[in-house]
């Protein structure tokens, strides 16, 4: 009531359709199929060598977010190739620059898994790392 202005009505409307879509799918296979995603992920990303996953390594421990370096290549360029490749992911600091700081860390790379992904996904994510290193000439 003390609001100046109009109420935000198209993005309230816009939520509630995503609520009523996210209940018609159900939450629970939503959950299923972004932890299979993330435990594929995982897998393929562990079979790259130079490539360190930045929190746990298992699927059970995380959400369908999961954030990376890769040996001797700075992150903004491993997001250029990515992206050149059709394989979209985001670099940076992820809203946790202090925590980098503290941990010596100048970017990771972020793949997210989500409804709308799929194997092939994840597939088309660990090709294009392993022509990333090759691309800069990393073993």
């Amino acid at each position: 009531r003390f609001e100046a202005g109009t109420t935000v009505a198209a993005q309230a409307v816009g939520l509630a359709a995503a609520c009523d879509y996210l209940t018609a799918v159900g939450m629970d296979k939503v959950f299923s199929h972004e932890h299979a995603l993330t435990s594929y992920a995982l897998d393929g990303l562990a079979s790259i060598s130079g490539l360190r996953v930045i929190g746990p390594n298992n699927a059970d421990h995380r959400g369908g977010a999961v954030s990376f370096l890769v040996d001797d290549i700075h992150a903004h360029d491993v997001g250029q190739v990515l992206d050149d490749r059709g394989v979209e992911v985001r670099v940076g600091h992820h809203c946790a620059w202090p925590l980098m700081r503290r941990f010596g860390i100048a970017a990771t790379t972020r793949a997210s898994f989500y409804l709308y992904n799929d194997f092939s996904d994840v597939d088309a994510l660990v090709e294009s790392l392993v022509a990333a290193k090759s691309f800069f000439g990393v073993k």
